[in-house]
């Protein structure tokens, strides 16, 4: 989900955050309370995330792109880590079509971003402030995903025309709650190199906008999904209502995202429903027989 706002902040909305989740126009969420998790560019961190791409299961093509960005970072941000209720196969399924959710929030009125797939996990992005990416998923797994992106901005906010390259390592895994709520935890490591930007305008506008913006862009996205898992399970018919609007995705993916869905309401009522008759066959405490005294 990109942001409504102006071309730059699109930029290295794109850059920073998979160029498909934004934080300006977010729907309210029952995500669970948390502290306010911290992120972080500390030296410490960007080596360790280095030590976690998958080098050694990428193409050769793959980490040509990756070792570009890694040898020319401008920027490096761990982005704070989330936790959320939300099912683990709806979760990866959402972080894997981003085309989806972004149309989810072009049917609730509140994105002017397109994105749309343009070959096997491949999506171009594009808004009307003069800002275009393409991202390219290089690696995934259930707890791993790395992620290419590349765009630019042409508009009225600069002079000149700016482009950026990042690469995303997204870590994620999967735990129950102490009553049985399926919970996920995951983080972003992200590295970023800003074209045609000089010491200035880093310090002044992409370095402040990348490591608060993003950082809380990813907590609201991170909110937004875990509010899809609930409303799956509570408001059943007003999700299909929405599925049936998701115009701009392949219909093997919205007929995908709506059996899973559809699963998590199932789940849910036969839960509320074994729940109704444990407490109704449960003999009140205002009708329960007194103990019979023994006669001695």
């Amino acid at each position: 989900m990109l942001a409504k706002g102006g071309g730059l902040g699109v930029l290295a909305v794109l850059m920073v955050c998979s160029g498909a989740w934004t934080s300006q126009a977010a729907p309210p969420t029952r995500a669970p309370k948390h502290a306010k998790p911290q992120g972080s560019s500390s030296r410490e961190a960007r080596e360790e995330a280095m030590r976690a791409i998958p080098y050694m299961q990428l193409d050769r093509g793959s980490r040509v792109k990756v070792g570009s960005v890694l040898a020319n970072t401008t920027i490096f941000r761990r982005l704070p880590m989330e936790t959320i209720e939300c099912d683990a196969k709806l979760f990866l399924f959402l972080i894997e079509h981003p085309d989806l959710v972004v149309n989810m929030w072009e049917a609730l009125g509140v994105s002017e971003v397109e994105l749309l797939r343009s070959g096997e996990l491949v999506f171009d992005a594009a808004d009307k402030a003069g800002t275009r990416g393409r991202l390219e998923y290089l690696y995934r797994t259930p707890q791993l995903h790395l992620v290419y992106a590349d765009g630019s901005y042409s508009g009225s906010l600069l002079a000149r025309p700016v482009r950026g390259r990042c690469v995303l390592l997204m870590r994620s895994s999967y735990h129950e709650s102490r009553e049985g709520r399926p919970i996920v935890r995951c983080n972003i490591d992200a590295f970023l190199h800003l074209e045609n930007v000089g010491a200035s305008m880093l310090a002044k506008t992409f370095q402040p906008l990348v490591t608060t913006a993003a950082d809380h862009n990813f907590h609201e996205t991170a909110a937004f999904l875990s509010s899809v898992h609930r409303a799956a399970e509570v408001n059943y018919a007003g999700m299909q209502r929405l599925t049936e609007k998701l115009t701009n995705v392949d219909d093997a993916d919205r007929r995908e995202f709506s059996d899973l869905t559809t699963q998590l309401a199932v789940r849910a009522a036969l839960v509320e429903t074994r729940a109704a008759e444990a407490t109704s066959s449960q003999p009140s405490t205002a009708t329960r027989s007194p103990p019979r005294t023994r006669k001695r």
